[in-house]
This record gives structure tokens, sequence and C-alpha cells, in this order.
């Protein structure tokens, strides 16, 4: 669990620049699902092939996505908000570096922590596919299969808290 943190906190400091959305940055409301999905690829700079999945979570839906910059690449989540009738993409946690290609850089595991917008507490784990043995371990001790994005060789999981 302690190098877990200390990892964590090396891939935020590595993240640099890289900061969550404030309230007057978000990116706009729409009419669609898909209108929120499009304009959130705009907004994080990333392409419909970075969009790794689209996940339910209890009537909430989440987007997980991977980026890249300079620094290495990682994968982080976005909601899409629905309200009135209108959607928004919403990312509210940091881009955290997990895999890079700098000699100085050791890839990392990071654990984040979320709330949807309804309230509900969650976990995303990421890190780079290369360390695992078929499983990671998540904060609570469990042992998990996460899904490994084939082409980044990076894994992703989401578990719900259990409080």
């Amino acid at each position: 669990m302690k190098k877990r943190t200390v990892l964590f906190f090396l891939a935020i400091l590595l993240a640099g620049c890289a900061s969550a959305q404030e309230n007057d940055e978000q990116t706009k409301w729409v009419n669609s699902e898909q209108e929120a999905m499009e304009d959130g690829i705009r907004y994080e700079n990333i392409t419909k092939d970075d969009i790794l999945d689209k996940i339910d979570l209890n009537g909430e839906k989440v987007v997980v996505f991977r980026f890249g910059d300079s620094e290495g690449e990682g994968i982080c989540l976005a909601h899409i908000k629905r309200e009135n009738g209108k959607y928004q993409w919403y990312r509210d946690l940091s881009y955290v570096i997990v895999k890079s290609d700098h000699p100085e850089t050791e890839s990392a595991e990071a654990s984040s922590p979320f709330i949807t917008p309804k309230g509900s507490k969650y976990t995303l784990y990421t890190g780079a596919a290369a360390r695992l043995n078929g499983t990671f371990e998540t904060d609570d001790g469990l042992y998990l299969e996460p899904v490994v994005d084939q082409k980044t060789g990076m894994y992703y999981q989401i578990v719900q808290d259990s409080d």
C-alpha cells in the first residue's frame, strides 16, 4: 500500500501542468450523449480511438480514455452528465502519467478515487500492464484482473468503494 501511495504521488508530479477541469472551463451542455462525447474528445485533444470504454455505473455514464503528452501516457475518465435533457462531458480527475519511455521515469500504478455526479464513490486503478502478473492489488487488498489496452500496454479497472 505504501509503495502504491509513493508511486501515486510520483505520478502526480510527472503529470506536470495537467489538472482537472475548473467549473468555468467545462465543456458546454449539448442535446445528445453523442454530442457530449464529440465535445469531450475535442476538449481533451484526443481521438475516437482513444476512447477505451463507456461504462454504466448504476445509471451514470463514465468514459474511460487514454491520453498522451511529452511526459508519457495515462488513462483517465470523464462523466457524461445528464441534466434537464442536456448532456455534458465532465472530467474531475487530473491526468496521471503511468507509462513513460523516458529513462529517468519509471512506469507507475495509480489509484484515483472519484465521486459520480449523483454521489457514488468509486476508484479508478491504472498502471502499466508490464508490471502485472495477471492481477493487481486494490487499496482494500483485493486482487483483480484489470482490462488491458493492448495498443498502449496500460490497464484500468473501476471498483466501487465499500463505504
